[in-house]
């Protein structure tokens, strides 16, 4: 019943794969690694967040400019007050009053820059946001291929052990077979229908990750289309420092980190100003009145206003010390990211270059192991060898080819890690 059962999964789920498969002969384009990349990172709700926190930093930019413009507002007034020093009358003001800042020694220009910096520093969010999403699509894909190369290594796994477990049956009616033996044939039965299952499992995970991420259906392209296009998207210099160069001047995270320190540090050269005074051009235009004739005379003022602030309570201290300490923890994040970057960049290539010598290993073991499991087979069809034996052997040969597989695409995504350490990622 149990066989019964996983064979009836299969099927069903066969046919229902068999839509997708005919779409995707049939299909005049598909889905490469480069538009699964574009797809993604224009999809991606991570990116628009990001795009906004830019907006919001671009209109610091114009609101820190806005310091050495003229400033103008109208106002109105209405007091009672003394004017003479036996009488108080009421006095009633409607006008206009301008300002323009003449020197405030870089406070301003300081404003300016940190605004500048903080749009520098969203800039790289947006980029690393994108990249990254690039990144999630493009791992999806090389996982579905994976999958798919396992799937066609082990296709035809389930039916030679049928066809086995038919000539067991068989020979266990003429006495030419154990118990024992039908029972192993058909445990790898079983193991051949939930191995199936596992890797279909796989890729449609993968394809449901690779949906949402890049917000369409299209179909993927095939396997051997998408790894000749992502080795050469992920083609690596051939030596590390020129990763490593390519890492520390262009990596959107540090560029990111290395922008917002020159923000802070701006931002606290300017609590380090507070106490230094502003100079300003002040003029005011108003009709006036006073008393009760309500007639009302224009009236006309200019002058220079010179804030210096006196004492605040600690306030300018204590926000200066805030500023500082933001800066130097800034800048302590800077060189802790390069640190680890440079790290993760020379362990990553030099796992690239491992993995690729242990596939060349590993083809080596494969292409050894087929002519084993050939020649198994000739000796099995002979009589020189068991069934057991043979079943060893295939198995083997098969786990040599997933060997070579899983090694092969754990190369491809070391080198899409590079590609992301590097800002490489298109």
């Amino acid at each position: 019943m149990k066989t019964s059962f996983l064979t009836a999964i299969c099927t069903v789920m066969s046919l229902a794969a068999a839509p997708l498969n005919a779409n995707a002969q049939s299909a005049d384009t598909c889905m490469g690694v480069g538009e699964a990349m574009q797809l993604s990172a224009s999809n991606d709700p991570g990116v628009a967040t990001n795009q906004a926190r830019n907006r919001e930093a671009i209109a610091s930019v114009d609101e820190a400019r806005a310091l050495f413009k003229p400033q103008i507002s109208a106002f109105a007034r209405s007091g009672l007050g003394d004017v003479g020093l036996i009488d108080s009358a009421i006095q009633n003001q409607i006008g206009l009053s301008a300002s323009q800042r003449l020197f405030d020694f870089g406070d301003a220009k300081l404003a300016r820059q940190s605004a500048q910096f903080s749009v520098a520093a969203t800039n790289q969010d947006v980029r690393l946001a994108r990249q990254q999403a690039a990144q999630r699509a493009t791992s999806a894909m090389l996982e579905m291929a994976q999958a798919q190369e396992a799937i066609e290594l082990t296709r035809d796994r389930e039916a030679f052990f049928r066809d086995q477990l038919e000539a067991v049956q068989a020979a266990l009616e003429n006495g030419g077979a154990t118990v024992s033996e039908r029972a192993e044939v058909a445990a790898q039965v079983a193991n051949a229908q939930a191995f199936f299952l596992d890797l279909q499992e796989q890729r449609d995970n993968a394809q449901t990750v690779l949906t949402i991420e890049t917000g369409s259906i299209a179909v993927s392209c095939e396997r051997p289309l998408i790894e000749a296009e992502f080795t050469v998207i992920a083609e690596m210099p051939e030596t590390v420092d020129v990763l490593l160069e390519n890492a520390l001047n262009d990596a959107p995270e540090l560029q990111g980190l290395e922008a917002r320190a020159r923000s802070l540090s701006a931002q606290s050269e300017r609590q380090r100003r507070e106490r230094l005074p502003i100079i300003s051009v002040v003029g005011s235009a108003a009709y006036s009145s006073q008393g009760s004739n309500g007639n009302f005379e224009l009236q006309e003022r200019i002058g220079l206003d010179v804030s210096v602030p006196i004492f605040t309570g600690d306030a300018i201290r204590a926000r200066g010390r805030g500023a500082s300490a933001r800066e130097a923890a800034a800048k302590s994040e800077v060189a802790q990211r390069r640190r680890e970057l440079e790290q993760d960049v020379r362990t990553t290539y030099r796992r690239v270059l491992s993995l690729r010598a242990q596939e060349i290993a590993a083809q080596e073991f494969e292409d050894r192991s087929a002519e084993l499991l050939e020649f198994a087979e000739i000796e099995y069809a002979s009589g020189t060898r068991t069934l057991p034996d043979l079943i060893e052997v295939r198995i083997e040969y098969e786990e040599a080819a997933l060997r070579r597989v899983g090694v092969k695409f754990a190369r491809y995504n070391q080198m899409l890690q590079l590609m992301s350490l590097s800002g490489k990622v298109p």
